[in-house]
């Protein structure tokens, strides 16, 4: 069995949350938590309706966001440990994506990555359509094939520490889970990663679905939970991969609704996983 220590991926008004940084901090205690790390969006996306979320517009919006987080991790130090991040869409040829708020920020104070301690990388269904439609003549068999390579760019990104919700953008655009050949071409990318000194890890959500609003219009009903490919889990495991636990939670309420059975068929330890403490 295992233990919940930390929440990896949670976001806030700064982004498309529900709740502030205060208030999923708060929660997060009282939840038991030991650490939490708040990872907002860097970029915005166009939704299915045809909306616009951006996020960071500005430097002195990104800057508030950072100067939130450096005061609660003085505030809350003796109740949790709260660690500063940033979700970054990554495209096709593993490039990332900032606003230009960020933009701004780091062509200021060039900082370490972003000034945030942890850097998810991650490939929204709407962002990956966005970059397709970019390229002429791609059909439904090219994109899966683009698809699994901006998987592999994104593993290959080695400012990125966490690959978020890693089957989103593939259940999204196919509602399918990775083949054999997919599973043993991303192992490989991980393996070479790690072999280079780039610890890149595999984040597995937890949220009881379908409840959660922003998945309700993918293509899978029951949510990632329940279709994503076990067996990847497992040979991921398999080769010595670690594990980061996230709710992608985006509001109180989605802290408090995590379900992680999935973990029980990986038979998973707390030894399986990798929690960011020291940073």
């Amino acid at each position: 069995m295992f233990s919940l220590q930390q929440d990896i991926q949670t976001h806030t008004t700064y982004s498309d949350g529900q709740n502030t940084i205060v208030e999923m901090i708060e929660v997060a205690i009282k939840t038991g938590l030991k650490s939490i790390i708040i990872s907002d969006h860097a970029r915005g996306w166009v939704t299915k309706d045809k909306d616009y979320f951006d996020f960071f517009q500005t430097i002195s919006e990104y800057e508030k966001y950072l100067d939130e987080l450096r005061q609660a991790k003085l505030l809350y130090k003796d109740k949790i440990k709260v660690l500063s991040g940033l979700e970054v869409e990554i495209g096709i040829d593993g490039e990332m994506k900032l606003s230009d708020g960020i933009k701004e920020y780091v062509a200021r104070y060039k900082p370490d990555r972003f000034g945030v301690d942890i850097l998810l990388g991650s490939i929204h269904s709407e962002s990956f359509e966005e970059d397709c439609l970019k390229e002429e003549n791609t059909s439904l068999v090219d994109r899966r094939v683009v698809l699994i390579k901006n998987m592999c760019n994104l593993i290959r990104n080695n400012k990125i520490d966490v690959f978020a919700h890693p089957f989103q953008a593939l259940h999204g655009q196919f509602s399918d889970n990775l083949t054999f050949e997919e599973i043993k071409q991303i192992l490989s990318t991980f393996k070479s990663e790690w072999a280079s000194g780039h610890t890149i890890l595999f984040e597995i959500n937890g949220k009881k679905y379908p409840n959660y609003e922003q998945w309700s219009y993918n293509k899978y009903e029951k949510g990632e939970m329940q279709t994503n490919d076990l067996d990847f889990l497992q040979q991921y495991k398999k080769i010595g991969g670690k594990f980061v636990l996230g709710s992608d939670a985006h509001s109180t309420d989605g802290l408090q609704e995590t379900d992680f059975s999935v973990l029980n068929e990986l038979s998973f330890i707390d030894d399986d996983l990798y929690l960011f403490y020291g940073k």
